[in-house]
């Protein structure tokens, strides 16, 4: 009897022990994600931002993200400076973004080759990436390739999203209201061997250049939802809201892309998405405790009725 009274309790600690055991995936071999990124000399003047969200994950189990920012100032740059140095510092406030993490968190490798204006962001063995997020204010011209790769084939997912400067540059309470269009200039976006698409921006808003963007890209939706959230956790640097549109390409059929934005008054972010391969084995919460629930009141009715049996009748 005591046997079967403490049946309920046993089976729940075994089905608890189930439901929070780890989940295990084969390692990611090092240098699997890769995305290159060549950079140019900033047109804007004054400090503009350029920043970047990464995201890994270790396994099949937990996710890591890193944030960092850089300004940069085109007024600021003589003819003696060259893009490899505006690579050679965007990469080192990449590296240094991930000072904050455990040493055996860091699943992302950056590498820039000396006098090179491009660096390499790859995943260490063991972790694999799983989100990329560029936002550039600087108007420089970025172009972004997997090293030889096309994009549908190693499964990477692309988007842009235009958006106004103002966003993130003006301070509430601070400054005069924001514009809601854009300024003058143009944007140029070459897909691969194409042709370049180029449209002006004059006065547009920014819902009115991705749709205008959208019908002249191949293989480029626009959506009303995000390929890849903005904010992970409570990180907000320097982090705006979805403004709710972006082109996507989600079946990129080329080995690079490039943006290039002559408008002071524009940045742009540029989102890549992996292929998850491990995204962990472990069983859905609900569908455990739902499980744990069923065995328990079922040995509960077994206990109940047995102990009915056992009553001694008048």
């Amino acid at each position: 009897m005591k046997l079967i009274t403490r049946l309920p309790s046993a089976l729940a600690l075994l089905a608890s022990a189930l439901f929070f055991q780890p989940a295990y995936a084969d390692p990611t071999p090092a240098g699997e994600n890769k995305l290159r990124i060549h950079t140019s000399l900033p047109k804007k003047a004054g400090e503009s931002l350029f920043s970047y969200t990464a995201e890994w994950r270790q396994g099949g189990g937990k996710s890591y993200h890193s944030t960092g920012m850089s300004f940069l100032d085109a007024n600021k740059l003589d003819e003696t400076v060259s893009a490899a140095r505006i690579a050679k510092k965007l990469a080192a406030a990449m590296k240094e973004s991930m000072i904050r993490l455990d040493p055996n968190w860091r699943g992302l490798v950056i590498d820039q080759a000396p006098e090179q204006a491009e660096f390499v962001l790859s995943n260490k063995a063991g972790y694999a990436l799983t989100t990329l997020v560029f936002r550039d204010y600087t108007n420089q011209n970025l172009a972004f390739d997997l090293d030889g790769k096309n994009f549908n084939a190693d499964g990477v997912q692309v988007a842009f999203d235009v958006v106004l400067a103002a966003d993130v540059e003006y301070l509430d309470k601070f400054s005069g209201e924001k514009p809601k269009t854009a300024a003058q200039g143009d944007i140029e976006i070459r897909i691969g061997d194409l042709a370049p698409v180029r449209i002006k921006t004059d006065g547009k808003t920014t819902r009115e250049i991705e749709t205008e963007l959208a019908s002249q890209l191949s293989m480029s939706k626009l959506t009303a939802s995000t390929l890849v959230t903005s904010q992970i956790g409570k990180d907000t640097r320097n982090i705006k809201p979805f403004d709710g549109s972006e082109i996507q390409l989600p079946n990129l059929a080329a080995k690079s892309i490039s943006i290039d934005i002559n408008d002071p008054s524009l940045g742009v972010l540029v989102k890549f998405k992996f292929k998850d391969a491990n995204p962990g084995v472990n069983a859905e919460p609900s569908m455990m405790l739902a499980i744990v629930v069923i065995v328990v009141l079922a040995l509960l009715a077994c206990l109940w009725y047995r102990r009915w049996q056992n009553q001694p009748r008048s």
